[in-house]
């Protein structure tokens, strides 16, 4: 794999070694099923990551979605990732399926979706608010933050076990002044 191509493809910027490793991981774990977590400041290109991932998958014939998980208010986040029973249209989980799923500033998610979240990383299962029929969905799931998950584990507002399924492949991006 060429990195200056890839760079060029994707329209990142940098040559430092830290940036290439962090390229090297994404292609690397693509053709895997992986959760991935990618961190760094922000500004610095984390929302590139994801999409290398997915173009490098068996995945890349199917939906990429990208949910900014901090734009969203907490009282439809839920609707939106896992949509309510009596809708038509479908939550980003079901539109995902088999594709690649996107959670852009992951330490966002009030705790309820969290713990969604952590259902579907350990058994692809979920189910649609106010519903209690269980739907399944085969997601890859890369999240990103660029905030300290260990600090906001520590003060309460993230869940260390969804960290720990969200973490399986850390990839960490350098600001941009380093690269």
């Amino acid at each position: 794999m060429d990195l200056q191509s890839l760079k060029q493809r994707f329209g990142i910027i940098g040559t430092s070694e830290a940036l290439n490793r962090a390229l090297e991981v994404a292609v690397k774990v693509a053709p895997t099923d992986l959760s991935v977590l990618v961190t760094g400041e922000s500004g610095t290109g984390k929302e590139f990551f994801p999409q290398v991932i997915h173009a490098y998958s068996s995945r890349k014939h199917n939906q990429y979605i990208a949910v900014n998980c901090g734009a969203i208010p907490e009282g439809t986040i839920d609707s939106e990732l896992f949509t309510g029973a009596s809708e038509a249209r479908k939550g980003y989980f079901e539109e995902a399926d088999g594709g690649t799923i996107f959670l852009d500033e992951v330490a966002e998610l009030p705790h309820s979706t969290q713990v969604r979240l952590l259902r579907v990383l350990q058994t692809g299962e979920f189910m649609r608010v106010g519903s209690s029929k269980i739907q399944k969905t085969n997601v890859r799931v890369v999240a990103a933050t660029n905030i300290s998950l260990q600090e906001a584990i520590s003060a309460g507002r993230f869940r260390e076990d969804l960290y720990y399924r969200l973490n399986t492949v850390p990839i960490e991006v350098p600001p941009l002044r380093e690269r």
